[in-house]
C-alpha cells in the first residue's frame, strides 16, 4: 500500500469511529428526550422540591409553635364562622321580635310622659354678619 492509501484507510477508520460515537450520542439523546423519561425527571424534581418545602415548614412550626397555633386558629375560625356565630347567638338572649326588630331600628318606649321632655331636635338661629358668607 502506498502512503495515500494508508491515509485514506486511516481516514475511513476515523470516520467510522466518529459515526459510531455520533450514533451513540444520538441514542443517548433519544433516550433522554423520550416523554416518559422527561416526565419521570420532572416528577422526581417536583417530589424533591415538595419534600424540601415540607421539611422547612415542619421546622418553622417547631421553631414558632405559638405563632402557627394562632394562624391555625384564625383559619379555623374563618372557615367555621357561621357555625360559631350561630353558637354564640344561641348563648345570648333572644331579641324582642316586634316590628322594630325587623328593621333593626332603635326605639324608645317612654312609660311616663314628661311635659318638660321634648324629643324634637333643637333649632339653631343663624344671624348674618355683614361680610360673612354662609
Amino acid at each position: 500500500m502506498s502512503l495515500s492509501t494508508d491515509r485514506i484507510e486511516r481516514a475511513r477508520l476515523e470516520s467510522e469511529r466518529a459515526r459510531k460515537r455520533l450514533a451513540s450520542t444520538m441514542g443517548a439523546l433519544q433516550q433522554r428526550l423520550r416523554p416518559a423519561t422527561l416526565m419521570t425527571n420532572a416528577w422526581e424534581g417536583v417530589r424533591e422540591k415538595g419534600e424540601a418545602l415540607a421539611e422547612d415548614a415542619v421546622q418553622a412550626v417547631k421553631d414558632r409553635p405559638l405563632a402557627f397555633s394562632g394562624i391555625g386558629a384564625a383559619i379555623l375560625l374563618f372557615f367555621a364562622r357561621e357555625p360559631v356565630r350561630r353558637f354564640v347567638a344561641s348563648l345570648l338572649p333572644a331579641k324582642d321580635e316586634g316590628p322594630e326588630a325587623e328593621n333593626d331600628m332603635i326605639t324608645a318606649h317612654l312609660a311616663e310622659v314628661d311635659e318638660h321632655y321634648d324629643l324634637t331636635a333643637p333649632t339653631v338661629k343663624r344671624t348674618r354678619h355683614k361680610g360673612a358668607t354662609i
